[in-house]
């Protein structure tokens, strides 16, 4: 028995495990974001989507200590939801995480305030989402989890969500200026979000 004969063998003894189609879409898109980047900055930036943790949720949100505690019990930077059909929110939660770095570092304590201190009501994501959905619009047909060949879709709560986090993202960096384009491996800061599904 060879190696592809044992592989088949493995999958065809496992369960058929198929993902939400929403998560399996995020992934897609991200990756082929994160493709597409040129330069320090945006590999800064790609480095932080894809370290952004997409988790199902599902639910009504509860909001409590400051409107920055999550549904999934952890306390945020920065918070948006979107009001859905019915109690349900299209949620997301931010915040800044960091490898190598002290809790009260300069560049740590700059990350968070910059992150929280956006009002992410205010921001105008029009040409942000405008970008997305060209991006979807001429993208391939990827492979998602269930083996189906098909084109990336998003609802427009989810392409709202994504413009946000790129343009939170870009004003930390723009924020951290050159401190965020010397960062070292290791001795870094980035960005990380949690959604619920919004499709």
């Amino acid at each position: 028995m060879n190696d592809d004969e044992f592989e088949a063998r493995m999958r065809a003894a496992g369960p058929n495990v198929t993902a939400p189609r929403s998560l399996g879409s995020h992934r897609a898109q991200i990756l082929a974001e994160a493709r597409g980047r040129r330069g320090r900055r945006f590999r800064l930036w790609a480095a932080g989507a894809l370290s952004s943790v997409l988790l199902i949720g599902g639910g009504t949100v509860a909001m409590a200590s400051g409107g920055n505690e999550t549904p999934w019990g952890w306390v945020a930077d920065n918070v948006f939801s979107i009001g859905q059909t019915g109690n349900e929110a299209c949620f997301q939660g931010m915040v800044v995480k960091w490898e190598g770095l002290a809790d009260d570092d300069p560049l740590v304590r700059d990350a968070k305030a910059i992150v929280s201190g956006i009002d992410l009501t205010a921001l105008d994501t029009s040409r942000k989402e405008a970008e997305i959905r060209a991006g979807l619009a001429g993208a391939e047909p990827v492979e998602h989890l269930n083996g189906e060949v098909k084109r990336i879709e998003l609802s427009d709560a989810e392409i709202k969500q994504q413009a946000i986090n790129q343009l939170v993202a870009e004003q930390l960096w723009d924020g951290l200026g050159d401190r965020a384009v010397n960062m070292e491996p290791g001795r870094e800061v980035y960005l990380s979000s949690q959604t619920n599904d919004c499709s």
